[in-house]
């Protein structure tokens, strides 16, 4: 389980989870939290139990994400319509205890409900949490680089600014274990999406051309400029320098994947009471 030292002693338990700890076999092993795989379901299940008792989490309601690479964001209050989300069956499996939801085409959650767990999946693409301490608001964000060329973290930084009355400066933000810019390669119409919105300058703190129209992309860099942009302080950034694609012994890596198959790791999250 992957955690930040920045949130050592404030209200708020969260990590990342990565391949050690779990029960999962084979490629998906040794922990995989994708429930969505119908044949890993039930060891998933179990895998998500072993991640929720590790980092200590009380809430009986779990909230993940169905995600499409988009930039919809679910707020979790106390309106939430629960009969909107789709409900996973859970009952005989080791989630048997709690209410498994699923919101459908969301890439990020955020909430300041101290009753409820999120959840969101990675295999390469970026975790990253955003959490205000003062209104006790916390906010996770799935971001691969379709995610990050159309700035998902910038619409929910203005999402929290404006539901929880927000201010950048009080910000705690995580960037956590993705691809890295030593393996992950684009070609040049992902490098066009990026300029729609970031300027050729800011593309050269995270862009590197390996030529023939081939780059390399630093997809926790640009995620760290959004915040920048946003008036987060930068000693307020966490980031995780762990490379999913070189170490796919430890972190699960959609390029790297055995076959097409592997599993998934999970950012879970609770506010504590």
């Amino acid at each position: 389980m992957i955690r930040f030292k920045q949130l050592k002693g404030y209200p708020l338990s969260l990590g990342i989870t990565d391949r050690t700890g779990g029960v999962s076999q084979g490629v998906y092993g040794g922990m995989n939290t994708n429930f969505y795989n119908e044949t890993q379901f039930e060891t998933a299940c179990k895998d998500v139990k072993i991640a929720i008792e590790d980092l200590g989490l009380t809430g009986k309601i779990i909230i993940a994400t169905r995600q499409t690479h988009s930039n919809h964001i679910l707020k979790i209050d106390e309106n939430t319509d629960f009969e909107s989300l789709e409900q996973i069956e859970v009952k005989g499996t080791a989630l048997s205890e709690y209410k498994l939801y699923s919101s459908p085409d969301t890439d990020a959650l955020m909430t300041q409900r101290k009753d409820v767990i999120l959840m969101t999946f990675y295999a390469d693409c970026v975790p990253l949490y955003i959490y205000d301490p003062i209104n006790e608001a916390i906010a996770i964000i799935h971001s691969g680089w379709r995610g990050t060329s159309n700035k998902i973290a910038d619409d929910v930084i203005k999402e929290m600014k404006y539901h929880y009355q927000s201010e950048a400066k009080n910000f705690l933000a995580g960037i956590g274990q993705s691809a890295g810019k030593c393996c992950y390669e684009v070609d040049e119409p992902v490098k066009i999406l990026f300029k729609a919105y970031f300027s050729e300058r800011e593309m050269m703190h995270f862009f590197e051309s390996k030529g023939s129209g081939k780059y390399f992309i630093d997809l926790k860099k640009a995620n760290e400029l959004i915040f920048l942009e946003n008036g987060l302080q930068s000693d307020r950034i966490e980031i995780n320098p762990a490379c999913t694609i070189c170490e796919s012994d430890l972190y699960h890596s959609h390029r790297k994947a055995n076959g097409g198959k592997r599993g998934s790791m999970s950012q879970l999250c609770q506010l504590i009471k």
